[in-house]
Formats: C-alpha cells, structure tokens, sequence
C-alpha cells in the first residue's frame, strides 16, 4: 500500500513540476520577438530527437503562397515537411506541418491548414493560417477558442520546449 501511495505521489510531483516549468517556457516564448523566436527556432529545429525535416520537392502554388504570412512563405520554400519526431503513422504520416499539402482548414472556416497534430483523436487539432494575416493558429476540434501564435517561429519553439520540459522531468524523476 505504502508503495503505491509513493508512485502516485511522485506522478503528482512531476505533474506539478512539468506544468510549472511549461508555464514558464511558454511565458518566455510569448515574449520574444519574431526576429528573436527565428533565430532560435532555426537552431532547434536541428535536434532530430525532436524534428524531422523533409526538404522541399518543388515549387509551391504561387497564389497560396502570397496569402501566408512571410514566416510561414520562408519555412514553406525550404520544407515539404517539419515533422515531430515520434508520432509517425504508416497510415497518415506524422504530426507537424505540412506544407506540401496546404488546404482550407477542415475545423473552422476563413483558415488554411499548414498542419495537423493527433488527427486519429478526439483532440484533433490543425495548425492554420488566416490568409493575409500574420500568426499562426491551433484549431482544436473539441474546444471553441483558437490558440494563436506570434509566428511559426513561436510554434515552433512551443512544440520543441514542450518536448524538453518532459524530457527534463523524466530524468529528474526517473520514468513515470
């Protein structure tokens, strides 16, 4: 009994210490610049534990691309596909962007998906652009509010901190 009242409370400890530090992470990605969420993203996008890149096979739509916001336009030219590393399906690939396939969002109208992230699950959530604006958005299938980011540069960096946050935690705390 003694045994398993520790298990519990240590995954409450690193819980409580993982939403801490992702709270934190999150505040100071939200305060950078574009310039500055840039320069960083570009760096963390180099961890293969974290990313994968597919390079770009051929030119993009020109009509679609002048609607994206400049971040987007940069890392869309480059890259058919920023992949989260882990999450491959043989069935419909990884979760992350996609560039290669960029469609009008499925999720809410007046978007154009530049991604997607679990699409098997409840939570289904598209990563979107609104043509013409800056930012980048999630649209979660189960919740009416819209995350927004700065720029996909700022995405990018939540995806990456989130992935860190519990990689620090697990080896802080041994698995869970």
């Amino acid at each position: 009994m003694l045994g398993w009242f520790k298990r519990i409370w240590k995954m409450f400890q690193m819980d409580r210490v993982e939403s801490q530090r992702w709270q934190a992470q999150k505040q100071r990605i939200a305060q950078l610049s574009v310039e500055q969420a840039r320069e960083e993203a570009l760096q963390v996008l180099r961890d293969e534990r974290v990313f994968r890149l597919v390079p770009s096979s051929g030119p993009r739509d020109a009509q679609i691309l002048a609607q994206l916001p400049a971040d987007v336009q940069e890392l869309a030219v480059q890259y058919d596909r920023i992949e989260l590393a882990g999450t491959e399906d043989p069935l419909r690939g990884a979760d992350g962007l996609d560039f290669s396939r960029i469609t009008p969002a499925e999720l809410r109208e007046g978007y154009w998906r530049i991604g997607q992230l679990a699409p098997d699950t409840d939570i289904y959530t598209e990563v979107g652009v609104r043509p013409g604006e800056e930012g980048v958005y999630e649209l979660c299938s189960e919740l009416e509010k819209v995350e927004r980011f700065s720029s996909v540069y700022h995405w990018i960096l939540e995806q990456y901190s989130l992935e860190q946050v519990q990689r620090e935690v697990e080896e802080e705390f041994g698995e869970r």
